[in-house]
């Protein structure tokens, strides 16, 4: 990615974690996994249900455990969002992307 690039799936990812671990974006380290952090299983959850509310996109609670960073989770966040697209019309696409940027400018 160049400079000045952003992913917006690792983007909010991180938002969440900032939120869920009450850690600053300079405290976490993409690749820093889930139990490295400290983390606990009612923590593990509300990644899992806060994941599936901004993505639609059900993450098992496993994966939470295993797959537990912010780089683990972007890929397979983006993976499971990129499996759907194929099934969408190009005005359903627009759409959607257009919906996930507004709601992306209200949270910040």
């Amino acid at each position: 990615m160049s400079a000045g690039a952003t992913d917006p799936v690792r983007d909010e990812l991180t938002a969440i974690w900032q939120d869920v671990f009450k850690v600053t974006a300079e405290e976490i380290d993409p690749d820093e996994g889930f139990f490295e952090l400290g983390g606990t299983s009612l923590q593990a959850v509300q990644l899992m249900t806060r994941i599936e509310k901004a993505f639609d996109v059900k993450i098992p609670l496993p994966v939470i455990f295993t797959e537990g960073s912010v780089a683990g989770l972007t890929a397979i966040v983006e993976e499971e969002l990129l499996s759907g697209a194929d099934e969408l019309t190009d005005e359903e696409a627009l759409r959607l992307l257009e919906e996930h940027q507004e709601a992306g400018e209200e949270r910040r």
